[in-house]
């Protein structure tokens, strides 16, 4: 009798509701899941051959890899997908495409020049170009942290005094700025996809005390069962546009009821999607992974 597949789950967070969901799917699938904490593994080069040791053993060939790594271990986990892409591996999402999108600004260049329309964006790293900066955009502004999830590192600043007085800060501290033109509607929406193909969708509305509408930031949400087409084929192809098999794609609508998109999540937390749609999303994605995996025929429709 062969062996079941093996699905790696690269996650440093062992606890998380996403993590624990993707190792039960990928048993209910008739897998054997395999958790790696991406700073317990090491990666030798000898000669020509590579190989990934987890802990003190080496570890035996993954069918299937699922990234589930935060930004601090982007390029850890980066390197990781490199190497079991070199070993044959099907990878939910490419070490490119995790590098990329995990870039705010990169990641909306990209979009940008896929025809994607995106909020009005500053990005500078000089002190000078500053109030240029702030011109441009117009107030109020919120500036953002190149990589961040989950609504840290966006700052709001109403004023141009205030948004001065926020951009010396972080230009002395970080050496770069990225600003954006604050959309002043309180929900925003976010979408699903995978393999091309929009799975589950939700609208985001922000609590009285907050201009963000993240759940960890304390918004509400609730399921979107009417999704429009034109956000899901915008969804598409942002996602495809950034080489994601896998993602989240949050949407904002403009004064002029034009949908922009505000970035695009490589590893979106399955929690609050799961539990406002009721769907099933670690199964199907667990599915899908092993189709392609199984499949190399099969291309992913991105």
């Amino acid at each position: 009798m062969p062996a079941p597949p093996r699905i790696a789950i690269l996650s440093h967070h062992t606890g998380l509701y996403s993590t624990r969901r993707l190792l039960d799917a990928v048993a209910a699938a008739g897998a054997e899941p395999v958790l790696l904490q991406p700073e317990h593994c090491l990666l030798m080069l000898d000669d020509t051959a590579a190989r990934l040791y987890y802990r003190s053993s080496l570890l035996a060939p993954c069918t299937a890899v699922i990234p589930r790594v935060g930004g601090p271990l982007t390029h850890l986990g980066s390197r990781l997908l490199r190497f079991f892409a070199g070993e044959g591996s099907c990878c939910l999402n490419s070490a490119e495409s995790l590098e990329l999108s995990r870039d705010k600004f990169a990641s909306l260049q990209v979009l940008v020049a896929a025809g994607i329309a995106v909020p009005k964006t500053a990005y500078f790293t000089q002190m000078e170009q500053r109030d240029l900066a702030v011109s441009a955009v117009g107030t109020p502004l919120v500036h953002k942290l190149l990589s961040g999830s989950q609504g840290v590192g966006v700052s709001l600043a109403e004023t141009d005094i205030a948004a001065r007085g926020m951009l010396d800060t972080f230009l002395h501290l970080q050496h770069e700025a990225m600003v954006q033109r604050f959309l002043p509607g309180r929900h925003d929406f976010r979408m699903i996809v995978l393999f091309g193909e929009v799975i589950a969708a939700m609208r985001r509305d922000a609590s009285a005390e907050d201009f963000r509408s993240n759940l960890h930031c304390g918004g509400r949400a609730s399921a979107l069962l009417d999704l429009p087409e034109d956000f899901a084929a915008i969804a598409r192809l942002s996602a495809a546009s950034l080489g994601l098999g896998f993602a989240g794609v949050d949407i904002m609508l403009a004064e002029n009821q034009r949908p922009l998109v505000l970035e695009v999540n490589p590893v979106p937390s399955l929690e609050g999607i799961e539990g406002i749609t009721g769907q099933d999303i670690a199964g199907t994605l667990v599915k899908a992974l092993l189709q392609q995996a199984l499949s190399p025929s099969l291309q992913p429709r991105l």
